[in-house]
């Protein structure tokens, strides 16, 4: 598909639409409204205090490249990582879930010394307030490579330099730290708008954490169009309230499913759905409530979004968009390059190249030729064997996620005496195990039908905002199964 370019931003995004309409509204934290004037300044004093911080096993501060911040999705998050980019500084967002000894392990890996913890007060401000400062009037003046404005320093805008650090999902040993440029950022961006509209009048919730790549595509897709961006607590029933006055989400099924109980709010009328197979049920109601759902595929390395579409009940995951390029290799595994790709693995303070032509994702497809859309079939390092048949556990999720209650459905193997390996399910919803398994055995061939359910435990397998089949896998090795001979 033909490229969209994005705007060509003479300067930091922000800065840009300050002055383009300095008192517009460009975030709206809980109910208070930020000017991009007042959000500038906000960025400009952190700016200041983060030049001027103690850094864990700081050195020289001049000599700072890339910093980590650990948090998730305040006020003070997005600012000081704004401010760490106005300072020319490369950032890796940190899930403050991650033990001390995970971080530190994965920071030296990196080739990171600066770190800013959870518990850091850079800003000076509650997490949900927004900064003071007081108004700058002086002109703009070019100092080394730099602009200057009341002592505070300005990293000019390079579209081609690595800019963020985002880890992948990590579901086999340490994640590896995705870099990225912001010409790849404004690229993933405008390539989504041009299938799912958004305008500077819409309003996009940050509901994804800010360390997981979808949640850093919504902060680019604000900037692009310097648009409205709302900052609340989004965490259980909170989210409904969240959402008062967002015209856009990205969500995951079981948010969606909160929303549908709960109520719509009026605002809401656009909801971009990933992290799970989505059930169509789901999508459907929501659609009734005037909510229009749209479901895609996406991985780090390309900067989210690679293909999407309206949800529709197909199984597939739309066309690909803008900017991006995808095609099959001769045993199925999708590959992709294009605008979004990023540059490589940060890796000891290095970038290593992902690749020099086309980046293999490990993921299975086909085209399908009724839509000539995509359809994803599953890891090819997700497939087993049972009883000497492969099993693919993402098309028996997608089967089987149908049954009613059914919220997320989760298809992992056991190790069997006779067959092997054979399927178990883990189930989130109200489900009658009994049922189900009964239901599944008319849908599914017997290779493919679980042998035993169980429902999803709490806080097991979360990584980001998906499931870790590796975790779970683990978890699921502890439990007693009364498997059939």
């Amino acid at each position: 598909m033909a490229s969209i370019q994005p705007i060509n931003f003479p300067t930091w995004p922000w800065l840009h639409w300050r002055e383009q309409r300095a008192d517009v509204t460009a975030i709206v934290l809980d109910e208070v409204a930020v000017s991009w004037q007042q959000l500038c300044r906000d960025i400009s004093r952190a700016q200041n205090t983060l030049q001027r911080h103690p850094f864990q096993h700081s050195d020289v501060q001049n000599h700072i490249e890339r910093i980590a911040i650990v948090g998730d999705n305040r006020y003070c998050d997005l600012v000081n990582m704004l401010a760490s980019w106005q300072s020319g500084w490369q950032t890796l967002m940190v899930n403050p879930a991650f033990s001390s000894e995970l971080q530190t392990t994965l920071l030296e890996e990196i080739g990171i010394k600066h770190c800013l913890s959870v518990d850091d007060a850079v800003t000076n401000a509650k997490s949900s307030d927004p900064l003071t400062n007081d108004d700058f009037g002086n002109p703009y003046v070019k100092r080394d490579g730099f602009v200057e404005k009341n002592n505070t320093f300005y990293a000019p805008l390079i579209p081609e330099k690595c800019l963020t650090l985002t880890l992948t999902s990590g579901s086999t040993g340490l994640p590896k730290a995705v870099a990225h440029t912001v010409e790849n950022h404004l690229s993933s961006a405008a390539g989504l708008f041009s299938l799912m509209p958004f305008s500077e009048t819409d309003c996009w919730l940050l509901s994804l954490p800010l360390f997981h790549v979808s949640g850093l595509a919504v902060v680019w897709r604000w900037l692009l169009n310097g648009a409205v961006l709302k900052i609340a607590e989004t965490k259980g029933d909170t989210l409904i309230r969240a959402l008062d006055g967002a015209t856009h989400a990205s969500l995951v099924p079981t948010q969606l499913q909160r929303i549908i109980s709960l109520g719509k709010p009026a605002s809401l009328h656009s909801v971009l759905l990933g992290g799970a197979a989505i059930p169509q049920p789901l999508v459907d109601e929501a659609e009734r409530m005037g909510i229009q759902c749209w479901c895609g595929y996406g991985m780090t390395e390309m900067a989210s979004t690679i293909s999407a579409k309206r949800a529709d009940g197909r199984f597939t995951v739309g066309g690909v968009l803008p900017n991006r390029e995808v095609r099959l290799s001769d045993a199925g595994e999708v590959l992709v390059k294009g605008g979004t790709l990023a540059a490589g693995y940060m890796v000891k303070g290095e970038i290593h190249p992902l690749t020099e032509h086309w980046f293999a994702t490990k993921d299975k497809a086909r085209w399908c030729d009724e839509s000539h859309e995509l359809q994803i079939l599953g890891r090819l390092d997700n497939m087993f064997v049972c009883g000497g048949e492969n099993v693919q556990p993402e098309a028996v999720e997608r089967v089987l996620g149908q049954f009613e209650g059914v919220l997320q459905l989760i298809i992992l193997p056991v190790d069997h005496e006779r067959w092997g390996q054979v399927p178990v399910a883990v189930v989130q919803g109200r489900v009658e195990h009994d049922a189900f398994l009964e239901w599944a055995k008319r849908q599914v061939p017997a290779y493919q039908c679980p042998q035993a359910v169980l429902s999803l435990p709490e806080n097991v397998g979360v990584s980001g905002i998906k499931l870790s089949r590796n975790a779970l896998a683990q978890w699921l090795a502890s439990q007693p199964l009364p498997l059939p001979v």
